[in-house]
């Protein structure tokens, strides 16, 4: 019966030792995250493209060049056809025509000023997007840790106690031990194997997870490097990235007013053109010449649209106050329970660790009672179910507080 259970422990062993070979720590796949992120990428395309269209808008403002060319016949058959008076017959055109709006500053300015408040917008979605992957990549981390930490304390205490496993042996023998507590220490000894096992099975599930949430594509079980989490300095909700969204909201709203106002002033244009106009080929050397003018349009009455068109911006600005006021009551009341419940499971921390010196320091004087025969096998599994309960709240509090730490610097990020 023990055979087996030494096989299997050391076959645990050789196989977990072959698979972690290689360490990787939080900030690598962090750092893959980010690079793979097919949505980062595409918003930064859209800065990209955004950069395009402002130069397309630019150029809409510039001088316009365009040649107009046509050759026209109209016959007239036994009388019939076109009036010639009006058609002249036949036509020949050609020209080279330009134009360009003119006394329009404010509204070019404005045109430009969107794509500077788009290109403002579509960097505070990349960052809050950033911030979600981050704060989803360090809490799988956080949790993949977890598992493989207490993996780790296990295969130790399975190490040792596969050893007392040896010397009770020698111990029942001799007749210090009942052969029943030996069986029952077998049979701990096989539940805790099958723990580490379960254990394993979670942490390579839990893994890949993290690696599909981070779009790496392997299937090697890394070693986790012990994570390193500091906590940001307050900066209150004005400076939040999240809270940047409603300025640049803001920005965007005034700017439109700016933009819906300039369509209501008069709009001059300048036009000129160059070329040929001709009905008689014979002529054509004497039908060169040029043109230019000036256009005026103003807005007279346009069915009430400004007004409405105005309201409608009103009501755009009233739900981005709706919306700003509501993420700052959740920004105080997160940041509030996430700093008391940190508080709150700090406080508890030292207590646990207390509790885990107890239960190591019984351990160790049980064991060497155990080697004696002055102890009963059930009270030594007893302390030794106690160590591990010990041992793995504190590494879930460990966990907990590193948790609750990425929950604070995902609100507190700039």
């Amino acid at each position: 019966m023990i055979k087996p259970i030494i096989i299997l422990f050391f076959l645990i062993a050789l196989f977990t030792s072959a698979l972690w070979a290689q360490e990787k720590d939080m900030e690598y796949f962090i750092g893959q995250g980010l690079t793979n992120s097919p949505l980062l990428k595409d918003l930064n395309n859209q800065l990209r493209t955004n950069s395009y269209d402002s130069l397309l808008s630019r150029a809409s403002f510039q001088p316009q060049v365009n040649v107009n060319t046509s050759l026209m016949y109209a016959p007239i058959i036994n009388g019939y056809g076109y009036s010639e008076p009006i058609t002249n017959g036949q036509q020949f055109l050609m020209q080279f025509g330009a134009g360009q709006a003119i006394f329009n500053s404010k509204g070019k300015n404005a045109q430009y000023l969107k794509f500077g408040i788009d290109n403002q917008g579509i960097t505070s979605a990349a960052k809050m997007s950033k911030l979600d992957l981050k704060k989803a990549i360090v809490s799988q981390y956080l949790t993949v840790y977890g598992i493989y930490n207490e993996t780790i304390f296990r295969e130790e205490l399975l190490k040792t106690a596969d050893k007392e496993e040896k010397i009770l042996k020698e111990l029942v023998n001799k007749g210090l031990y009942k052969q029943t507590d030996y069986l029952a220490f077998l049979l701990e000894l096989q539940s805790l194997t099958f723990e580490v096992t379960d254990l394993d099975i979670q942490y390579r599930n839990e893994l890949s997870n993290l690696k599909i949430l981070c779009g790496i594509n392997d299937t090697i079980t890394y070693h986790l490097k012990t994570p390193v989490l500091a906590m940001l300095p307050a900066s209150g909700h004005v400076k939040s990235v999240f809270f940047q969204r409603f300025r640049i909201d803001s920005l965007r709203l005034e700017n439109e007013k700016v933009i819906l106002e300039s369509h209501y002033k008069p709009q001059v244009n300048w036009f000129t053109d160059a070329g040929v106009v001709n009905n008689e080929p014979r002529f054509i050397y004497r039908n060169f010449g040029v043109s230019l003018g000036i256009s005026l349009a103003l807005p007279v009455y346009d069915g009430n649209q400004r007004k409405l068109s105005y309201e409608k911006l009103k009501v755009s600005e009233e739900t981005r106050k709706f919306y700003r006021d509501f993420f700052v009551t959740q920004y105080n009341q997160q940041i509030s329970r996430l700093n008391s419940e940190l508080r709150l499971t700090m406080d508890i921390f030292p207590k646990l660790e207390k509790q885990l010196e107890f239960a190591e320091d019984l351990i160790r004087q049980d064991r060497l009672l155990l080697n004696t025969g002055g102890i009963s096998i059930t009270d030594y599994l007893l302390a030794l179910k106690n160590d591990i309960l010990f041992k793995k709240n504190i590494n879930q509090y460990r966990i907990r507080i590193l948790q609750i730490i990425n929950e604070i610097n995902y609100w507190r990020e700039k």
